[in-house]
């Protein structure tokens, strides 16, 4: 009888980030250095609104929301490109 010699894929050296992960890494970075080094207030004039609040605040809310925008496009995109 001969022995079967299974072998088994190398084992993972851990994880390992894709350059589009390591170029957000450094964008987020960037802009919560650029947020946290604006702590000064600013005013913000909408329509009738009127706000005052610390410039890191308004700085974290407009970064926010292009993170927001921006998933929301990827989604479709793939959404878009799953059904086609």
């Amino acid at each position: 009888m001969s022995a079967v010699n299974e072998s088994k894929p190398p084992a993972r050296e851990g994880w390992r980030p894709t350059r589009k992960q390591t170029i957000a890494a450094v964008i987020a970075v960037v802009a919560v250095v650029f947020i946290f080094q604006n702590n000064n207030d600013a005013r913000f004039h909408f329509l009738w609104f009127d706000f005052t609040a610390p410039l890191w605040l308004w700085l974290l809310v407009i970064f926010g929301a292009g993170i927001c925008t921006g998933l929301l496009i990827a989604s479709r995109r793939a959404k878009r490109k799953a059904s086609a």
